[in-house]
């Protein structure tokens, strides 16, 4: 044997201290005695890929990326790799076999294969592949050099000159590919990794998704069968949606679907009750198929304080997060958090997105891996832990919170009870965006926030359920997130009912009513805000009482009297003033402005409302210096004709009425200003409405039309329906008066449709009059009905304009 490992040696190149013993012999006949001794071991050309999937689906993009020719390279050494990289289970091995098998003959002289296991409990070495390799390369197994270093070269010198794919597949880190890379020629080296492996010099890099919907219905089809498939439509859309596409689980779907042949929409209601109960994993073992095995092993190859950050993250009750709620979730700093989300990011254990508008980075579970990651926490932490760790990210949270609300009101004391629960200490680094923008803050953690009010309901963590919910009850509220504030009002309400605080209650109750009256439900909020009075009457709250008065009086206003409404914001102006109260004494004054311009008073309006100005700019609350400025602007806007009806002929304003239009201008420029700062989208839409309706009143009507259509699309338009009723307005009134008055008519009563429901008593006579009118105009008999019904509405609300106004266009 020993004359053809000589040959051997030669035709692989191994270097060393074998073949130097080798090399000083003249020839093999020296070394045997024989002298026929010319025959070399020819291997064989190797096949190795595992088989090509016969359902395989999609992928095209990827597929060309791996299939194309190694580029042409001035420096022969360069070594072509093309990394695919994601999740267990989403399909990279299954990838490169496909590619590789369309491509197969671009390499003449083969492929090799080996499963380095990298995230198995016993990963391949380097060492053990290569001597593998060589084996199937021809080389006898005697003359296999003992080192990893001199199986690398062996293994190269044997590739040289050839054109091969080399796939290495489930690689777990750098280090254990390394010594298998061929450099230059016609080879092409694959690699599929749960990870990026960001320190080899990929020439391709490829992250792997999961399937789109289309091709996970199309792989179902494939497995089960086009006709099944085709008569359950919309159960097998549903559940091919259901696992983010991996490609795993819908493989381990059909092979249950396979055995035990029961309709889609049985089977995925089954699905929907083990999800509900944390139990969808169980559903996803098949064979030797397991979801559950392969996140394991993803789990297992990270460093223990890494595993045990997976699995509190798994406990964290939003749907994705910031790494400032990680750091107090695993109680670690926020650069060991930053750090954490880096390595769980890089194992593509953890998903990330980047905000728009921001340079901050949110993260997120897969479902089935956060199912995964909680029963890990449940297995490995008892239940005080994991609750702990709840309570942590939920008083941070809170504590951030608090800065947003403190934005928005700064110096108040309308929460002056909540400080039972406790604050996490934040990083200063964090405290800014709350503080710079509180409404862009909130608008991006609301669901979060809603999810830790109720994990703290569901813990019992009582103080923190109901501090919490108070604490947004103000960004909700502007924010129109209707829903989401009562969700956690209510859940609130409860919570502060095992703590039986009455102060508390009242706040919660106060912050209900303030929703209630914002979406329509009068009775609901009356009663609501008069327990709330109450019970802050009770308890000595008197900043309490004063809040709550005003928002029972803003009840009153919109749709009952505001003559009586005007004397419940005097007494609560009185209230104000006997206890220094500043910051109540501005509110209420700002909500006696609104009062004047309903009942036309507007030397009285604004005057409250210059005074209010005043106050708000002197404590430093800008919001309300803003909503103060916008209210004098709309109360200027009213007196110069809108209110009681907009003007329906094009006429210029007269000179003395445009100077007051330009300080109407004046007024919504400061006031907008001071609403772009705080990011409060729905006030800065309002302000565009204001000025669309200065433009019709001074005659621009083709400017105005502009800015209707522009104004549209702003972002606080967003589920504020009363906000579209008033812009759906003045689009109605510019189309009267350009004498389409079909359209006119329709826009007016979809508008009125829009703002009624929301108790805006005012705008809804003006546009039920307007209605009337042009109803008339196209000889309607119900157009009287109409303008009688306007009229009762101006004479409830004291406007003696509007009634008389009436009056002359049923007499006429």
């Amino acid at each position: 044997m020993q004359d053809q490992s000589w040959w051997v040696l030669a035709a692989t190149g191994i270097t060393g201290v074998v073949i130097q013993t080798f090399s000083s012999l003249v020839d093999v006949g020296r070394l045997t005695g024989r002298q026929d001794t010319t025959r070399a071991i020819t291997a064989p050309v190797p096949r190795q890929l595992p088989a090509d999937l016969p359902d395989f689906v999609g992928r095209d993009r990827e597929i060309a990326v791996l299939r194309a020719p190694p580029a042409r390279r001035k420096d022969a050494a360069t070594t072509d790799i093309r990394l695919v990289y994601g999740q267990g289970g989403v399909g990279k091995t299954s990838l490169v076999v496909h590619a590789l098998e369309l491509g197969s003959a671009g390499f003449p002289d083969g492929q090799l294969y080996v499963d380095l296991q990298g995230y198995g409990p016993n990963p391949l070495s380097p060492a053990e592949a290569l001597s593998g390799w060589l084996l199937d390369l021809g080389v006898d197994e005697r003359l296999i050099p003992a080192t990893l270093t001199e199986r690398s070269r062996a293994f190269r010198s044997r590739m040289a000159g050839r054109r091969a794919a080399v796939f290495l597949d489930n690689a777990g880190s750098e280090e254990q590919v390394r010594p298998l890379l061929v450099a230059g020629g016609g080879c092409v080296t694959y690699i599929t990794s749960r990870e990026a492996l960001g320190g080899l010099a990929a020439t391709v890099r490829i992250p792997l998704d999961g399937l789109s919907v289309s091709e996970s219905v199309e792989l179902l089809s494939r497995i089960l069968g086009r006709d099944r498939i085709q008569q359950e439509e919309q159960p097998a859309q549903q559940l091919a949606s259901a696992f983010g596409g991996l490609p795993l689980a819908l493989r381990v779907l059909s092979g249950r679907l396979v055995s035990e042949p029961r309709p889609l929409a049985t089977f995925l209601a089954r699905l929907d009750r083990r999800r509900a109960a944390g139990q969808l994993l169980s559903e996803l073992t098949f064979g030797d198929l397991s979801v559950a095995a392969s996140l394991a092993l993803s789990r297992e190859h990270l460093p223990l304080p890494t595993q045990t950050a997976f699995d509190l993250l798994g406990l964290h009750p939003a749907d994705e997060w910031s790494d400032w709620s990680v750091a107090a979730l695993c109680e670690c700093s926020l650069l060991d958090a930053q750090r954490l989300l880096e390595r769980l990011t890089g194992a593509q254990l953890v998903k990330t997105r980047t905000v728009a508008g921001t340079d901050e980075p949110r993260y997120y579970l897969h479902d089935l891996v956060r199912e995964f990651a909680r029963n890990q926490a449940v297995l490995n932490m008892p239940e005080e832990s994991r609750e702990q760790a709840v309570r942590r990210i939920a008083s941070a949270y809170l504590a951030m919170t608090d800065l947003a609300d403190e934005a928005i009101h700064p110096g108040g004391v309308r929460h002056q009870g909540r400080t039972q629960a406790p604050r996490y200490p934040l990083d200063p680094d964090l405290t800014g965006r709350p503080v710079s923008d509180p409404f862009g803050w909130c608008r991006l953690e609301r669901d979060s926030i809603a999810a830790l009010v109720a994990a703290c309901h569901r813990i019992g963590a009582w103080s923190l359920c109901w501090e919490l919910s108070d604490a947004a009850s103000v960004a909700l509220e502007n924010l129109r997130s209707w829903d989401t504030g009562i969700r956690c009002a209510e859940l609130a309400l409860d919570a502060v009912r095992h703590l039986d605080s009455d102060q508390a209650r009242a706040a919660i109750l106060r912050n209900l009513g303030e929703v209630d009256r914002e979406i329509g439900e009068r009775d609901r909020a009356i009663a609501r805000l008069e327990e709330s009075v109450r019970l802050f009457d009770k308890v000595g709250d008197e900043y309490g009482v004063i809040d709550a008065s005003c928002n029972l009086g803003l009840v009153q206003l919109r749709w009952g009297d505001p003559n009586a409404a005007e004397q419940i914001f005097l007494t609560a102006l009185d209230r104000a003033r006997k206890i220094a109260d500043v910051r109540g004494e501005a509110w209420t004054l700002e909500i006696l402005g609104e009062c004047a311009m309903i009942l036309g008073r507007r030397t009285a309006g604004v005057r409250y409302l210059q005074d209010a100005t005043e106050l708000f700019a002197a404590a430093g609350e800008r919001r309300g210096e803003a909503f103060a400025l916008s209210n004098e602007a709309l109360l200027i806007i009213d007196d110069l004709g809108w209110l009681p009806l907009p003007a329906l002929a094009r006429d210029a304003l007269p000179p003395a009425a445009e100077q007051d239009a330009h300080h109407a201008s004046a007024l919504l420029d400061r006031a907008e200003k001071i609403f772009d700062v705080l990011g409060d989208a729905r006030n800065s839409a309002l302000v565009a409405v204001a000025r669309i309706r200065i433009k019709i009143l001074s005659g621009r009507d083709r400017e105005a039309a502009k800015d209707a259509r522009r104004t549209e699309s702003m972002e606080g338009f967003d589920l504020d329906w009363r906000l579209r009723g008033l812009l759906l307005h003045c689009e109605a009134v510019l189309a009267h008066r350009s004498g389409s008055v079909r359209s006119a008519l329709a826009k007016c009563e979809e508008a009125l449709s829009l703002v009624q429901p929301f108790g805006d008593r005012p705008a809804t006579a003006s546009m039920t009059l307007h209605a009337g009118l042009l109803r008339k105009t196209m000889g309607e008999q119900d157009a009287e009905t109409r303008v009688r019904k306007a009229q009762g509405i101006f004479r409830e609300i004291g406007r003696t304009d509007g009634a008389q106004l009436c009056d002359r266009i049923l007499a006429g």
